[in-house]
């Protein structure tokens, strides 16, 4: 995937990255800690294949995308997440 755009963010004395990546016909939005996924979330939009993807992320479209992932990482959702995950977890 390529690299559209990188913003940052501070929350609780980390600093957080929302990267904005594409290809072909997709577009992702991920938050990032120290060069790593910060969570499990990912927000995506699939676009036709004869869609111009970058000019689709020139006009902004992303931005819902890129408050939903600071969201997430405030909200502190994948903390959530995860306990209900372990919860659940099934012993083979």
């Amino acid at each position: 995937m390529r690299l559209f755009e990188k913003i940052a963010m501070t929350f609780e004395e980390k600093d957080y990255e929302i990267r904005v990546l594409y290809e072909d016909a997709i577009i992702n939005v991920v938050a990032f800690f120290n060069n790593h996924p910060a969570n499990g979330y990912r927000h995506q939009i699939r676009v036709p294949k004869k869609c111009n993807v970058q000019g689709v992320l020139e006009q902004g479209i992303v931005d819902e995308l890129v408050e939903l992932s600071k969201n997430d990482i405030i909200e502190k959702r994948w903390g959530k997440l995860s306990k209900i995950i372990q919860e659940n977890m099934i012993n083979v």
